[in-house]
């Protein structure tokens, strides 16, 4: 499990590198391009990755993947910091977007910056968008900031199942690129779940908790033990259970559906 869980993220690593930095006036730019194969191919095996469930309503298509990108850029929703966009090149299918400075998010970064990332989290799923592309490198953290930096799948919508995705893939790949320092010291990944947890419930919409709900049972329940390595799983199998009191369906809040 290990050494093939480790694989796929480095498998997938390399296929999103679509992007590069440009040094313009002294001032760091990054390049994303979309048209080659390298993206496509990292969502094939993402969406390969996630059967027989699927939960996420992935584009390929380098343009869709793109458009889902600046749009996200471009609209002004609570929770996590953007890069500003420069340049949107239709035809040649890439865009020009702020550098950002700061520490990519890991195992080692501080349960403090976990617990931001999961309200910014929370906050961008109150206000009806999902990620589906919630893997932990993909946040920076900057000043007791987070920003995005990848979010060519982001939708809006206000499907629980979405949502929960984000939490699943959040907590697998943060699990796979630990693997053998996270099952040596399962506290240390277990106290940062429960930190980002803790930080997405801060936001108290229906949404919300019911997305947390979700993974204890049915199809997102699966696809926890399908996504996150063992024996990790069973540690955020549990921790969800110890954290049942705070994701019970509450009969005052009230019931939302999709806008």
């Amino acid at each position: 499990m290990n050494a093939l869980n480790t694989n796929i993220l480095e498998l997938l690593d390399g296929f999103s590198k679509q992007s590069r930095i440009l040094v313009v006036d002294s001032e760091k730019l990054v390049l994303k391009e979309y048209g080659g194969e390298a993206g496509l191919i990292k969502w094939l095996v993402v969406n390969l990755s996630s059967t027989p469930v699927k939960m996420y309503p992935f584009v390929f298509n380098p343009r869709s993947r793109m458009e889902r990108e600046v749009s996200f850029l471009r609209t002004d929703t609570p929770g996590f910091m953007k890069p500003g966009l420069r340049v949107v090149d239709y035809i040649g299918v890439r865009i020009i977007r702020d550098y950002v400075e700061g520490e990519e998010v890991d195992s080692s970064t501080s349960p403090q910056v976990f617990r931001v990332l999961g309200r910014s989290l929370g906050m961008l799923h109150c206000s009806g968008w999902a990620l589906g592309d919630t893997k932990v490198s993909n946040f920076v953290s900057n000043d007791g900031w987070v920003y995005i930096v990848d979010a060519e799948q982001a939708v809006e919508t206000w499907r629980k199942e979405h949502f929960s995705w984000d939490l699943v893939v959040f907590a697998s790949t943060l699990g796979i690129s630990c693997y053998s320092s996270c099952v040596t010291n399962q506290r240390a990944y277990l106290e940062r779940i429960e930190a980002f947890l803790q930080g997405y419930l801060e936001n108290p919409c229906a949404p919300v908790r019911e997305a947390v709900y979700s993974l204890t049972e049915g199809d997102s329940r699966l696809l926890l033990f399908l996504l996150v390595p063992f024996p990790l799983n069973m540690g955020v199998s549990k921790l969800l259970k110890e954290m049942q009191g705070l994701t019970h369906r509450d009969e005052s809040i009230p019931t939302w559906s999709p806008r």
